[in-house]
């Protein structure tokens, strides 16, 4: 695979990640909003972890994937430079 296509995978892999766990965290807070609105719920809203959902964690390690496969050659050279020092 080409290095600008992994490249740009891994973009769109780890902003589709953020844009999951953003929209997570909208409804999260729209829901509290509305149960307050009614006085018997807690006063600070329930905030969902990373690690929740786990599309957006999954999403996160393939894009995660995609930007190491894009840097391999730049990673093992400087890998096997320091070894030489």
């Amino acid at each position: 695979m080409d290095r600008k296509i992994s490249l740009i995978l891994g973009s769109i892999f780890i902003l589709t990640s953020g844009l999951l766990y953003s929209i997570e965290r909208i409804i999260s807070i729209i829901h509290w909003t509305a149960l307050t609105q009614t006085g018997e719920y807690p006063t600070t809203p329930p905030s969902p972890n990373l690690v929740d959902n786990l599309f957006v964690l999954f999403f996160l390690v393939v894009g995660i994937i995609f930007f190491i496969m894009a840097f391999k050659k730049e990673i093992w050279r400087i890998l096997t430079s320091e070894k030489n020092i």
